[in-house]
């Protein structure tokens, strides 16, 4: 192969990367925070944070369970979260460590946002699942504290 017949070929491979990067569309809003997300299985949220941090937590009348857990060397230092009694993540919070806010911007795309100012932002997604919202909370257009809400009222299962 010359190396005008190659630049050809590699040119029409970039071409058709770039037109399929194009196609999928960014998520309007981050679907979990340090890996955890509205539906993940409480053993799935377990394992991954701790691998990252230590906590614990109690039974809910309700058959679920509330765990909090202490994060190390990420941008939270706390995140709390609860399961419905099939043990799947109904909400998760998350305090971000003091001096490394997040931008709402690095979270969602401003402009699907259902509430934006600079102390808030708010987004409603739709998922299979029914959906979840993720709040974010601070000042500047910086988070301090990021929510993770499920809008699906019937328990996720």
């Amino acid at each position: 192969m010359n190396a005008k017949t190659f630049a050809t070929a590699l040119l029409m491979l970039l071409l058709a990367v770039s037109a399929v990067a194009q196609k999928t569309p960014p998520p309007a809003a981050v679907e979990t925070i340090d890996g955890i997300g509205i539906g993940t299985s409480i053993d799935e949220a377990r394992s991954k944070l701790s691998q990252i941090g230590t906590g614990g937590g109690r039974d809910t009348r309700d058959g679920g369970r509330k765990e909090a857990w202490t994060l190390k060397e990420t941008d939270f230092g706390t995140m709390a979260f609860k399961t419905n009694k099939a043990g799947k993540v109904v909400w998760v919070s998350a305090f971000v460590r003091p001096g490394r806010e997040v931008l709402f911007a690095k979270l969602g795309d401003p402009a699907k946002a259902t509430t934006l100012t600079k102390s808030q932002a708010i987004w409603n997604i739709s998922s299979p699942s029914g959906g979840y919202r993720l709040v974010a909370k601070g000042a500047e257009g910086k988070a301090s504290v990021v929510y993770l809400l499920s809008l699906d009222f019937p328990e996720i299962q």
